[in-house]
């Protein structure tokens, strides 16, 4: 698959799980949060393809592609972390702080 149409897909099926947990759970969807989802998911993509390539440059014994695999595989763990805190932001309960009242001792 086409590296552009594998993002693009990616962005959409994860972008729309979002919008669609955030509007059920809360009725509204942050669009900040949502856009900032969709950047990670891209360096994801991109941390992917990265460790594709760098196969392909180590098979070719080109000395730079133990490099490129290794940027690409910490993209794409650093974005896998953030895709899954922000989507258990999503499902977290708010808890209400009670007010202390002044009690006899």
């Amino acid at each position: 698959m086409n590296q552009g149409i594998a993002i693009l897909v990616g962005i959409f099926v994860i972008g729309l799980a979002y919008f669609v947990c955030a509007m059920f759970r809360h009725g509204t969807c942050d669009m900040g949060k949502l856009f900032r989802l969709l950047v990670i998911v891209f360096s994801m993509g991109t941390g992917i393809y990265l460790c594709a390539h760098a196969v392909v440059l180590t098979i070719a014994s080109q000395p730079d592609g133990a490099w490129v695999g290794i940027v690409g595989f910490l993209l794409v763990l650093i974005s896998i972390q953030q895709t899954v805190t922000m989507f258990r932001e999503l499902f977290t309960k708010k808890v209400d702080s009670k007010k202390l009242e002044d009690s006899p001792q």
